[in-house]
């Protein structure tokens, strides 16, 4: 009954995965957003470039930049498409912008995926590469709308689990890989809590000199001014532009401060909530990390726990999960519990909250659930 179920659930994922494929070709929705967050990436390296830092960091300019340099691309009707990231992602996105628009999409899809793909299936020096494995991270739906729009939840990934997978045999490449998460700060939060609680000092040491090198590379090739209006936006969060930007995309999202916010609680009560995650995600993170187990299952918890304490969770952010899902699968058989919780999560990026009310109360359950699930799994 258990292997049953476990080639049940392999036969279930890749039809999900492939349906899910047709349906980004296929359906309309799917061509108005396609390519629409690389154009924010493109642009933002276009205007890094050419030392617009002002109008990079202006929610409606940078807006109006996009459709102004990339109208053609961008077949939805215009809404705000402000730029969040730190400078540090601009080091990336600044080369790339060279290309045509069209390549450097491709390219940078192509190159994080197969770095995904990569980091999964490694088993270690020495051994043959499970690429099985690692491939069926491309039938998770997350994957396709993380591909479909351009986004970066594959790299997040390729560093995430690439970074944990080197720290027994090179801690210091582990924490450099790690460090450069950086880009992305609310992937980054846990990677701290881990190496602290399993010790990893040099990883640690690592990781932060990669993210301090990052600042400062960024600083030397952008200008500091380009931090201080990063700075600046980060804490505007009162501003006319703000609100709409929250109420047009953030709240179209799965994180906890969104969830319960759609469910009608007051603001502070819901980041309140969020907040309250984060920290129980953190004390899982340090419970697993800090006793000795199985590299992989402490991996999977911190996969998990770093997609339950981001505050700004979109669909496409949740490629991690599958990368755990994978992680903790066993051919040799499930039982129907862990399969109806594979299948929820697997489902996870298709609940979409803010179009079906019971998705706020089922996202944050099925998270929930699989993080138990994880910790107990690393424990055993």
């Amino acid at each position: 009954m258990r292997r049953d179920l476990a080639s049940l659930a392999i036969v279930a994922s890749c039809a999900a995965g492939l349906i899910g494929w047709v349906g980004v070709v296929l359906t309309r929705n799917s061509i108005d957003v396609f390519m629409q967050d690389w154009a924010v990436y493109y642009a933002a390296g276009t205007a890094a470039r050419e030392g617009k830092f002002a109008l990079l960091f202006d929610f409606q300019r940078f807006t109006d930049y996009q459709y102004a340099t990339l109208g053609p691309w961008l077949i939805a009707p215009p809404h705000l498409h402000p730029w969040l990231y730190p400078p540090p992602y601009l080091l990336l996105l600044a080369p790339l912008s060279l290309l045509p628009f069209a390549a450097s999409y491709a390219s940078f899809l192509l190159a994080t995926g197969a770095a995904a793909v990569a980091a999964l299936a490694w088993r270690g020096a020495g051994r043959v590469m499970d690429w099985p494995r690692g491939l069926m991270l491309l039938v998770f739906p997350a994957t396709f709308i993380d591909a479909l729009t351009g986004q970066n939840a594959l790299l997040s990934t390729a560093l995430l689990v690439g970074g944990v997978r080197l720290l027994e045999r090179a801690p210091a490449w582990a924490g450099a890989v790690l460090g450069l998460l950086a880009y992305k700060p609310q992937l980054f939060l846990l990677v701290p809590v881990a190496l602290i609680a399993a010790r990893a000092w040099r990883a640690l040491a690592a990781a932060a000199l990669a993210a301090a090198a990052l600042v400062l590379a960024s600083a030397a090739v952008f200008s500091l001014p380009s931090w201080l209006l990063w700075l600046d936006e980060m804490a505007g969060a009162e501003t006319p532009a703000y609100a709409a930007w929250r109420a047009d995309t953030f709240l179209r999202g799965y994180s906890l401060d969104v969830c319960a916010s759609l469910l009608g609680l007051p603001g502070p009560v819901a980041m309140a909530a969020q907040i309250a995650a984060s920290l129980a995600a953190a004390a899982s993170v340090w419970w697993v990390w800090r006793r000795p187990g199985a590299a992989e299952a402490r991996l999977a918890v911190l996969l998990v726990a770093s997609i339950v304490a981001t505050p700004h969770l979109q669909a496409y952010d949740m490629v991690p999960l599958a990368a755990a899902l994978i992680l903790m699968f066993r051919v040799s058989g499930i039982g129907l519990g862990e399969f109806v919780l594979f299948a929820a999560v697997w489902l996870l990026p298709l609940l979409r909250p803010f179009n079906l009310p019971s998705g706020a109360i089922l996202v944050p359950a099925v998270l929930a659930a699989l993080l138990v699930y994880a910790m107990a799994r690393a424990r055993a």
